[in-house]
């Protein structure tokens, strides 16, 4: 064999390894960005949930900014702290 050729394959093996690396370093990120919509959109979910239910007992939570925010960031508990918060004041 040619010494070229296996520098070539050397390269490519190490381009292809290169590749790996980098897919698995950005892989953990990108998976913390979807579970992070998952649960915001749940929470908005709940949210308008809530609001669909507590209609029929004249409980209403407002769609402000901070609620949304705060059901967005939080989930499911974030949404529990708002019903909380509107029951309680």
């Amino acid at each position: 064999m040619d010494t070229s050729v296996l520098i070539d394959i050397g390269m490519a093996a190490l381009a292809v390894l290169l590749i790996v690396v980098v897919v698995k370093i950005l892989a953990a990120p990108i998976k913390g960005i979807l579970k992070f919509l998952l649960h915001a959109g749940l929470g908005l979910l709940i949210l308008f949930g809530v609001n669909l239910v507590g209609g029929f007992f004249n409980f209403y939570i407002p769609f402000s900014w901070l609620s949304v925010v705060i059901a967005g960031l939080g989930g499911i508990p974030g949404v529990i702290l708002i019903v909380l918060y509107h029951l309680l004041f």
